[in-house]
């Protein structure tokens, strides 16, 4: 009888453990479907008293509920997950499930506790040694701190990231390439952050990473917007919708939107603009990504601002510094502190628009954003030159070029880093040709840019 038993519960084993690997293999291309086999490895766990097998399907199932932008759902089998990990003591699943948490806040733009977890993921790795997985991390840890406006942190950790792959002999994956990028983005070095992610497209394509695919492509319709291409920006960010609709990612798949929205009120199509702008927004509020909602609705505020209908520029602009206040979301606090200001300046009303960018700079010094306290002091600048005080103007302008440089020193410092550790020459690398005619552009963009210096320029919020 006891015998019997045993090879029940064995049995019983390696069906869990055969669920939770088809899941794992099926996650990156059906989502839906590993949900499914997460779930009957979950019921048949729980009914075999198998632990690890399930706290590895509680994880796989939250892992799915993210890709699928449920994140409530995904929190929750993530929390039942790192119970049984730290009741089981395993520090590699332990692990897993931190970075899996900290990706679910990073989604949801809660960057502070997406950091929290990433910490404390990288702690139990050092424990264990596990140094490749914490690359990985380094890598998430450093896009959190970017999209908070902490470009050095950013940067930094991805050196870290870099250097870890280079210690072990590892290629650098796709997906640090396009964090990287996405700094130099940022720091608006358009030309290096384009290399960055078609390095990453080009391995993403290679290994035939569809989902991660379209990512890359959505990042490359980003830049061609603020690299003023649009043709090129509308192409590549509707390839990259086609395939996140395959895939069901409704997050990213909004956040494309919200782009499309970007482009065509850049071209001066607002009926386009204003069509994709709350097509993302209903998308947000659905999935309950009030972070994104805040965003969008700062971003309608800024297009009715264009279009000089500024009660609903005023609207939406309050409304999303409400939501980010109620989430304690201080960067999009910070948007719709700046939008909010360049209305009131719009009708020379110093007061108001003068306490909203002294909120905004608070704010972005907290988190140290040097690119939004560069954008802060160019307002300033802007709004005491047309209520005609010239000297304290003259004072702004000096702290926006102040923190110009500052965010150059950080491209340069890093690009030094970089270079000295040889990251560059690993077989990754893109051909000759191809860094020639990236350098030669990024040249043109230098001189560009040099040129443009003397001149009064637009500040993109």
């Amino acid at each position: 009888m006891e015998q019997a038993i045993q090879k029940k519960n064995i049995t019983a084993k390696e069906t869990v453990d055969q669920l939770n690997r088809q899941a794992e293999e099926t996650r990156k291309l059906k989502p839906a479907v590993a949900l499914e086999l997460s779930k009957q490895a979950i019921d048949a766990a729980k009914n075999s008293g198998y632990k690890a097998g399930l706290a590895k399907a509680y994880l796989s199932a939250g892992i799915c509920r993210r890709l699928g932008s449920n994140f409530e759902s995904a929190l929750q089998y993530c929390n039942d997950a790192i119970t049984i990990y730290k009741d089981i003591n395993d520090k590699k699943g332990e692990s897993r499930t931190l970075n899996c948490i900290a990706n679910i806040y990073l989604s949801l733009s809660d960057y502070s506790k997406a950091i929290e977890y990433f910490d404390e993921c990288i702690y139990v790795l050092e424990s264990i040694g596990d140094i490749e997985f914490e690359a990985t991390v380094l890598s998430n840890r450093g896009l959190a701190y970017g999209h908070n406006g902490n470009l050095t942190a950013s940067l930094n950790n991805y050196l870290e990231s870099l250097s870890i792959y280079k210690s072990i002999g590892k290629n650098v994956p796709h997906n640090l390439y396009n964090n990287i990028g996405i700094s130099y983005l940022e720091i608006e070095n358009y030309y290096v952050a384009l290399k960055y992610f078609k390095k990453a497209l080009k391995i993403e394509q290679d290994e035939q990473h569809l989902l991660d695919e379209s990512y890359s492509l959505a990042n490359i319709g980003r830049t061609y917007i603020y690299m003023g291409d649009f043709s090129n920006a509308i192409i590549y960010l509707n390839e990259a919708t086609l395939i996140m609709k395959r895939f069901g990612d409704i997050q990213a798949e909004s956040q494309v939107y919200s782009n499309l929205g970007k482009a065509y009120n850049k071209l001066k199509c607002f009926p386009e603009s204003l069509k994709y702008f709350n097509r993302a927004l209903k998308y947000y509020k659905e999935i309950g990504d009030r972070s994104s909602v805040s965003h969008t609705l700062c971003e309608l505020g800024e297009l009715y601002f264009e279009l000089s209908d500024f009660i609903s520029s005023k609207k939406c602009l309050t409304e999303g510094l409400n939501m980010a206040i109620e989430i304690s979301d201080d960067t999009n606090e910070t948007r719709a502190y700046i939008g909010l200001a360049k209305l009131y300046i719009k009708f020379n009303d110093s007061e108001p628009s003068d306490s909203y960018l002294n909120r905004a700079k608070l704010l972005a010094e907290r988190r140290k954003s040097y690119k939004d306290l560069s954008k802060i002091f160019k307002i300033y600048s802007d709004g005491y030159k047309s209520f005609g005080k010239s000297d304290l103007a003259n004072d702004y302008l000096d702290k926006y070029f102040e923190y110009v440089k500052k965010l150059k020193t950080i491209e340069e410092e890093n690009n030094l880093k970089a270079i000295m550790m040889g990251h560059e020459t690993n077989n990754s690398r893109l051909s000759d040709k191809d860094d020639t005619k990236m350098l030669n552009n990024l040249s043109k963009n230098d001189d560009l840019q040099k040129n443009k210096q003397s001149e009064t320029e637009h500040v993109v919020l």
